[in-house]
């Protein structure tokens, strides 16, 4: 039996939310143990570290950028302290680190090195948007991120109205805040009318905004998403 460390999957609070409304305590007595982690972006790593353990001295943990230049180069070297006994929490900035956020090729090299990793319970925006939007949650596909070009962004879409959309599965986009708007745009210019978007916004903020019609109804009344953190999800039921 070795005495290797761990890698924990710490999932971040999405908005303004506090940590104890979304996470079990035992997320808060893991991370009150480690002193390494592996994080997107510092300040809402710490910012997290501290809801959740107000009395730990965050200048006594060290820290790894998941976003630097040379992330191959720190994910052996957080593999290296792990087989040295020393266990790394992974925070991405919000909501659940390896999905649609940095993590997964650390995870990767941790899976190949035979180094136990841990995943800890915490909100998803992809989830909770499916969740809500009265879309296919049995047979649904993440996409991710769709071309900035609009003309290659639409051509995208095209494809997804000749295969999938027909046999009624959902489909999840993001798009950075300040593209909602163009995303949006494309869906209600090359989408039929008949098929459902699910636009949910500011999941778990005071703002929150879910909102589940035709494509046909959206452009009867078109939100404005500039500047918000937004999940789309389309489909059409059969």
């Amino acid at each position: 039996m070795n005495t290797w460390g761990k890698l924990y999957l710490i999932p971040n609070v999405l908005g303004e939310h506090e940590a104890g409304l979304a996470f079990p305590p035992y997320n808060r007595e893991v991370v009150s143990k480690l002193t390494h982690f592996a994080v997107e972006q510092l300040k809402p790593a710490r910012r997290l570290i501290r809801m959740l353990d107000k009395e730990k001295v965050i200048d006594d943990c060290t820290f790894y950028s998941l976003e630097c230049n040379n992330s191959n180069e720190v994910y052996s070297q957080i593999v290296t302290v792990i087989k040295h006994g020393a266990s790394v929490g992974v925070i991405s900035d919000a909501g659940c680190p390896g999905v649609a956020d940095p993590g997964a090729a650390l995870v990767n090299q941790c899976q190949e090195n035979e180094i136990e990793v841990i995943p800890l319970v915490g909100p998803s925006s992809i989830l909770l948007a499916l969740m809500a939007s009265g879309l296919n949650g049995q047979y649904f596909c993440f996409h991710g991120y769709l071309p900035k070009d609009e003309s290659a962004r639409k051509q995208q879409l095209e494809k997804l109205i000749k295969s999938e959309l027909k046999n009624g599965s959902a489909h999840i986009f993001i798009e950075t805040p300040y593209r909602n708007d163009h995303l949006l745009q494309s869906m209600l210019q090359v989408l039929p009318e008949s098929v459902k978007i699910c636009i949910a916004a500011d999941i778990l903020m005071s703002n929150q905004y879910i909102k589940t019609r035709t494509v046909k109804a959206w452009k009867q009344n078109i939100p404005a998403l500039k500047g918000r953190q937004v999940i789309f999800i389309c489909g059409m039921l059969v």
